[in-house]
């Protein structure tokens, strides 16, 4: 017997001392991929009687392969395994809106996230934009090939100046112009930033043309950019997520305003804030 589970939080393999298949199979493989593209991020082999574990669960895949590269079993992420209901109302809003056209504003390197799954699946038409030259090189690779996709390597803001440009050390897609949140984000934030030129938000919103929502996180400027986007454009929209993560209370009162005004309804997940008609 084979067992692919999730224990702990973490997804365990075990393989039994009987396990009824030729041993020229053997040794197995128990691999861990990326949801989208199916890349192995990390394998160990195993033989029957042995076990072995990978300490997360959101995100990833699992299986285990023979040495001939034959899948046994199969254990694909849902987040019914966790208590998500962001994602779930991801999940929901994509199959509703398949025909929609979406634009995200930080948008990492495309493998995790709660927007991910739901959007692939559909084929949802979305502009996807990443700031950071190593971490958009990473969307590209994941992303580059698919036709419902434009890339943008853009460095958003509010004014389209120069700015100092930060990237942090936990995590893909941890940067940002705002020094004040990376420090609040990761303990171990450097000071090293590098110059780098902006577009500015109206202009860009100008040239990619009508989308039908947007999601935002874009470490620590989410508000301002919010801000300066014009309430005929904020209108037009069927839906707005942006991450609300140390941002003081007024500042959250004011966007809500915002929204109400247009007769948006508002949900919070966590660190999110979701505004949709």
């Amino acid at each position: 017997m084979i067992k692919l589970f999730i224990n702990n939080n973490e997804i365990k393999c075990e393989i039994s001392h009987d396990l009824k298949i030729s041993k020229n199979h053997f040794p197995l493989k128990f691999q861990v991929t990326q949801l989208i593209t199916n890349k192995v991020l990390w394998e160990t082999e195993l033989e029957p009687g042995m076990w072995a574990t990978w300490p997360n669960i959101r995100d990833i895949n699992s299986r285990v392969i023979t040495n001939q590269n034959i899948i046994l079993k199969e254990l694909n992420y849902n987040y019914h395994f966790e208590d998500l209901p962001l994602y779930e109302f991801w999940d929901y809003f994509c199959r509703l809106h398949k025909n929609s056209k979406g634009l995200i504003l930080g948008c990492g390197d495309g493998t995790w996230g709660e927007w991910v799954t739901p959007v692939n699946r559909e084929n949802i038409e979305c502009h996807l934009v990443e700031a950071s030259e190593k971490t958009f090189s990473k969307l590209k690779e994941n992303y580059g090939n698919k036709s419902n996709f434009i890339l943008h390597n853009d460095l958003l803001s509010t004014d389209g100046d120069e700015y100092k440009f930060y990237e942090g050390n936990h995590g893909e897609g941890l940067n940002t112009i705002n020094f004040e949140y990376l420090k609040k984000a990761d303990n171990n934030a450097q000071s090293e930033y590098k110059l780098k030129k902006s577009k500015n938000i109206i202009d860009f919103v100008k040239e990619i043309g009508k989308v039908d929502w947007v999601r935002i996180d874009l470490e620590g400027i989410d508000y301002d950019i919010l801000k300066s986007l014009s309430i005929d454009f904020l209108n037009s929209l069927i839906l707005v997520q942006y991450e609300h993560w140390f941002l003081e209370d007024n500042k959250k009162t004011e966007i809500d305003n915002i929204f109400y005004l247009l007769g948006f309804k508002k949900i919070v997940y966590n660190i999110d804030t979701i505004y949709f008609k």
